[in-house]
């Protein structure tokens, strides 16, 4: 039984270096999923900012023509006032001259707002595209250096599941069976070490009695409280 038990920790070993393995394996995709996130996330600040960019531009240019619009009528308006004999008709189109003034100051003083702030957004464009190509560079050399490491992974991930299964086969089929079901019910651990009679698992205390059996290493053993099979290393002893 002790060699058989001796042979359950070694199929245990490999089983949890398994476990790792996948999980590594996993998280590899992860990590470059959550890249191309933030990738496309900093993609849409700089594309929101060149369309800003756009509109600001767009209505540079309606501003722009309103004033020049707003020229035209005002000299157009002038030429008119030396031709009206009516005061009414004179102050009317003379208020109506000066609405359309101030109105045009208005707008020139927006299209200073609208150049300031492109001036402004251009300047940081620049370091967000570069930092953008920046980005863009990690992520293609963390595909590489991921690519690498998920290869390396199932290579070793092949190696170990066929040397479990090697191992799996001189292990006697019932207590194969029996690990098998305690660790599927027990998070993929289904051997235990007693170490001063306390299972290492659960850590709980192991009943003398038992303690002394597991000692003689000649029966099979299993925790009063996890159920999961225990042993003891003749190590403690010598501690």
């Amino acid at each position: 039984m002790k060699e058989q038990i001796e042979l359950l920790v070694k199929l245990q070993e490999k089983d949890r270096a398994l476990d790792r393995l996948r999980q590594q394996k996993q998280k590899a995709p992860e990590r470059l999923q959550d890249l191309e996130k933030e990738l496309e996330a900093f993609e849409k600040v700089v594309e929101a900012d060149k369309k800003r960019i756009q509109d600001l531009k767009k209505a540079q240019r309606q501003y722009e023509a309103d004033i020049e619009n707003g020229i035209a009528h005002i000299r157009k308006s002038r030429g008119r006032l030396m031709n009206i004999k009516s005061n009414k008709e004179y102050r009317a189109l003379l208020k109506e001259i000066e609405d359309t003034e101030r109105e045009s100051a208005e707008k020139e003083d927006k299209v200073l707002d609208f150049l300031e702030e492109q001036e402004q957004i251009n300047r940081e464009l620049g370091a967000k595209e570069k930092g953008l190509l920046s980005m863009r560079d990690r992520l293609e050399s963390e595909k590489i250096a991921i690519a690498k490491e998920v290869a390396r992974v199932q290579k070793e991930l092949s190696d170990i599941e066929e040397s479990r299964k090697k191992l799996a086969q001189i292990i006697d089929p019932q207590l194969l069976k029996k690990y098998e079901q305690i660790k599927a019910l027990r998070g993929g651990i289904a051997v235990a070490l007693v170490i001063n009679a306390t299972c290492s698992e659960c850590h709980l205390g192991i009943p003398p009695q038992m303690y002394n059996e597991l000692q003689r290493q000649d029966t099979l053993e299993f925790c009063p409280h996890c159920e999961r099979i225990i042993y003891w290393k003749e190590a403690e002893a010598a501690a």
